[in-house]
Formats: structure tokens, C-alpha cells, sequence
């Protein structure tokens, strides 16, 4: 059941995208008097049809995108004065250029919608590392940020960006009713190993002296998975290396992020909405950073253990919890424990939505909301303008999706609520203006490219040959959606 929701609502969102993309196309070819034969909605055999005076509407029975056919695209139409053709080279431009710029214009509505609505969530610190440069400059934990060097900032991977540049930075926060502004330099950190071991015999140290009589460090650059012994300070530990995250050395001033608080947002098993969650186990639960070794830990067997190595020493250990765990929290001003099969308990903390965020939103009134949506807006289009070229030749695919990607994140879009959707509709529309200004063939841009060389040559490009190029870059188009949607499948399965 959930799968058919997910599919229709996926459909509901690409249809809205499709047709605000064709109607921009549409609306600038009546402007400047080029005749529209068809805007559909779909391909394939059509399931309705209005007949309009100037224009036939359709919707066809795969509603996998959509189209404006405007006349004069078949090269076997004549040039006339009311076809794609036959109008000035300027006129094509924009007619092809609308598309985009109405998908990348009705985001950056949306987001002014949602913000004006909503407001929107702030960077919030969750935790301070002791004596890091975050620290001594004066953060703590449960600040808000709110600007980077005078600008709005609205992601982690934003800030942390600015931050692993290495100058020092000037953050505005908020501290309760009081604005701060504070001036940190990053530093250097050491190289981080997170190290996932199984089958494990023996204890830990504070300090990893070698791996199969190998130097710490040196064994990490070219380490292999297998059965291991791991020499620390107080005595051997051996056991299965099955997985290892390596953090090279980067800019960092010593802080967590916060992302969701310990209260519960909704009813769930014993659980009501404002519940705290207080400890699970002996782990006790004050932070988002609290709630991730939790559920790391639930997640780990009994031989297991997963720990954080910085240069040569041990940050942070991970340990199993029993089967069954001890779980306290307060509801109504009264302390509760109730036990959980590990198990349950970490299906009850992986729902979406279950626990609240971190930090309260921010709802800005006027004309700063607007020129927070727009900041917000403008950063979005950047990342993703420095972001999709890469995928052409291999990179950054881990942030793409193909059809299968978007269907699950608008299914999960759509337990999270009605703001959550127009956030993702705002972001695949400006997705989709932004991917179709790239200058290739098929798309828009590669459209765009064409007229303009008209527009500077003044003399008329050789139809046919226009044509072939956009065929061939159509299926060329046609094999990179098939070649994301393999990759989504493995991701789908994986999981």
C-alpha cells in the first residue's frame, strides 16, 4: 500500500513540475505569435483531449513528463511566419529559454511560500567539543546559527564547506533572546578512523599502537578487511575488520551539528507526543550525537564494537546493548522505564518524524522572509549548478537520483507532511531548470546554444543537421535515466 502512495504522490509532484516546465515553453511561443499544436502532459496514447480554438490539450497514458509541440518542430513544416522556425532567432531564445527559468522561478516561490508558512529550520550546535576552537571563542551547545561572514546559512554542508576553507569566521548567533556575533579560527584536525570490527575478543585501549605488528597509521593507508590483532595500550584485541570510514585531515572549530531533539513528535507504541526520552541502556540520551551512538550501538551484535581513532587514539567506543534494553523517559513531569527488544526500539527511532527537531523553527515576517528564501533559493541553485556536471563523468553520483530515487524521496516526503513535499517540489523543479540550461544536446540548453549561434552568425543553421544532433542527444539522454535508475535499484537494495 505504502508503494501505491508513494507512486501516485510521485506522479501528483512530476506532473505539477512537468507542466509549470511546458507551460513557460507555451506561454512565451503565444507571445511572440508561434502556433502551439499540443501541450500534453504524458507520453504515449492519449486518455483525454480538449480541443482548445489554438490548441489541443491531452493528457497520454504514461504521465512520465510532458510537452509543448509547437509548429514548425517537424521539419517537414514549412517556415511560416507563426512557426518555431519562422520567427527571429531572438524569439526562439526565449521561447526555448522559459522553460527553465519558470521551473528555477516557481522554486524560488515555493520557497518563499514555505518560509513565509513555516519558517525554516536553523543550523543548530548540538554539542562543543572541550578546548576547540569553538570553545574558546565562546560557542555552546543549543546556539543558533544564523549567519556565516554576513550571509545566511542554511545546511551543515554549507557551513562546513566555508569552514574547511581554513579562514577564520565570523558567526552570528542566537542565544536565547541575545544575537552574538563571534570570530573563530579553524583548525587542523588529525586524521579520523571509524572502525567497525566483528567476532571481537579483548579490550580496547586509549591508544591503537599497531595493527598485525604494523604502525596504526601506516596499516590504515592501504588496510584490508579481514581477521585482524590490534595492539594498544593496555593489552591485544583481535576480531574481524569488516569496515572502515577515514576523515582526512580538515578544517574544523570542534562542534556537532544538531539535527533532532530527545522529545517524541507523535504517538508511537508507549510513547506520546512531548515525551522525553532520557536514557537507553547506560547511554544517556541528551543530544542528537547522544541518539546516533544509540542507535548505533541497538544496531550492534554482541561481538561487535565500533569505535573512533584520531591520530592514534581512541575518541569514543561503541558497545553493544543487551537484547533487551532499559529504556527511561519522562512524560507529564513523571519519570517511566519500560523494557524494548533492541530490535523494536530502533524501528520505533528510525520512523520519520518521530522525534522533533533539534531547533525550533524560525518564521521570518515580510520582506525578510523573502530575502531569506531567496538567500536560501540562490544557494540551492549554486550547489546544484557546481554539482550536476560532475555526474556526467562519474562524480557526485551519491547526490543524484534517477525515477526510482525521486519516487522513494517523495514517499517519504509525504509521511513527513505537506511542507515537506513543497520542499521537495521546490527542489526537483529547481533541479530540473537548472539540468536543462546545461548546453546538450535534447535539452533545452543545447536548444539555447543553436539560437544563439544564429543570433551571432545571422545565418540560418541547416535543420536537419540540428535535428540529428538533438535525436542523438536524446538517446544518449534516454541511456543516462536508464543508467540512474541501476544505480538507484542498487542503493534500494543494499539498504
Amino acid at each position: 500500500m505504502t508503494l501505491v502512495v508513494n507512486i501516485i504522490a510521485f506522479l501528483l509532484v512530476f506532473m505539477f513540475i512537468v507542466v509549470v516546465h511546458e507551460f513557460g515553453h507555451f506561454l512565451f511561443a503565444r507571445l511572440f505569435g508561434v502556433k502551439v499544436h499540443e501541450f500534453a502532459i504524458g507520453f504515449g496514447p492519449q486518455i483525454y483531449r480538449k480541443k482548445g480554438k489554438k490548441t489541443d490539450f491531452r493528457i497520454n497514458i504514461f504521465p512520465l513528463g510532458g510537452y509543448v509541440r509547437l509548429k514548425g518542430e517537424d521539419p517537414s513544416e514549412e517556415e511560416d511566419p507563426d512557426s518555431l522556425y519562422g520567427v527571429s532567432a531572438w524569439k526562439r531564445f526565449l521561447i526555448v529559454l522559459a522553460g527553465p527559468v519558470f521551473s528555477i522561478l516557481v522554486g524560488y516561490l515555493l520557497f518563499m511560500l514555505i518560509i513565509s508558512s513555516w519558517g525554516y529550520a536553523p543550523i543548530i550546535v548540538d554539542k562543543v567539543i572541550p578546548k576547540s576552537p569553538a570553545e574558546e571563542a565562546g560557542l555552546r551547545s543549543d546556539d543558533i546559527v544564523m549567519k556565516i561572514n554576513g550571509k545566511y546559512v542554511f545546511d551543515t554542508l554549507d557551513m562546513t564547506g566555508i569552514i574547511r576553507q581554513g579562514n577564520p569566521i565570523t558567526l552570528e548567533v542566537k542565544r536565547g533572546d541575545e544575537r552574538l556575533t563571534l570570530t573563530i579560527q579553524p583548525k587542523l584536525t588529525q586524521k579520523e578512523y571509524y572502525i567497525y570490527l566483528k567476532d571481537v575478543k579483548g579490550e580496547i585501549g586509549q591508544e591503537i599502537e599497531s595493527i598485525n605488528n604494523i604502525p596504526f597509521e601506516k596499516y590504515m593507508e592501504k588496510y584490508s578487511k579481514g581477521y585482524v590483532t590490534i595492539k594498544t595500550d593496555s593489552g591485544e584485541l583481535s576480531g574481524i575488520l569488516d569496515n572502515v570510514s577515514i576523515l582526512p585531515e580538515r578544517y574544523a572549530i570542534g562542534i556537532y551539528y544538531g539535527q533532532f531533539s530527545n522529545v517524541f513528535a507523535k504517538d508511537i507504541d508507549v510513547f506520546s507526543k512531548g515525551d522525553k526520552l532520557l536514557s537507553i541502556g547506560d547511554m544517556e540520551i541528551r543530544s542528537s550525537n547522544d541518539l546516533l551512538d544509540a542507535v548505533t550501538a541497538l544496531s550492534l551484535k554482541a561481538d561487535e564494537l565500533y569505535f573512533k581513532v584520531s591520530g592514534n587514539r581512541v575518541e569514543s567506543v561503541i558497545r553493544p546493548v543487551d537484547t533487551i534494553v532499559k529504556v527511561k523517559y519522562e512524560t507529564k513531569g513523571e519519570l517511566k522505564e519500560v523494557e524494548f527488544e533492541k530490535d523494536k526500539l530502533v524501528q520505533i527511532l528510525s520512523t520519520p518524524g518521530v522525534l522533533e527537531e533539534k531547533a525550533q523553527k524560525i518564521k521570518p515576517r515580510g520582506f525578510e522572509a523573502i530575502s531569506i528564501a531567496i538567500a536560501r533559493s540562490n544557494r540551492l541553485a549554486l550547489y546544484i549548478w557546481k554539482t550536476l556536471p560532475g555526474i556526467f563523468i562519474g562524480r557526485n553520483l551519491q547526490d543524484v537520483s534517477g525515477p526510482v530515487g525521486i519516487v522513494q524521496i517523495v514517499g517519504q516526503a509525504v509521511q513527513f507532511g505537506f511542507e515537506t513535499v513543497l520542499i521537495v517540489v521546490a527542489v526537483i523543479t529547481i533541479n530540473l531548470g537548472i539540468f536543462n540550461l546545461f548546453p546538450l544536446p535534447a535539452l533545452d540548453g543545447g536548444r539555447i546554444i543553436f539560437a544563439l549561434i544564429e543570433m551571432i552568425t545571422r545565418r540560418k543553421i541547416n535543420r536537419n543537421v540540428e535535428n540529428l544532433i538533438h535525436t542523438i542527444g536524446f538517446f544518449l539522454l534516454l541511456g543516462f535515466v536508464f543508467f540512474m535508475t541501476f544505480i538507484d535499484i542498487g542503493r534500494f537494495l543494499a539498504r
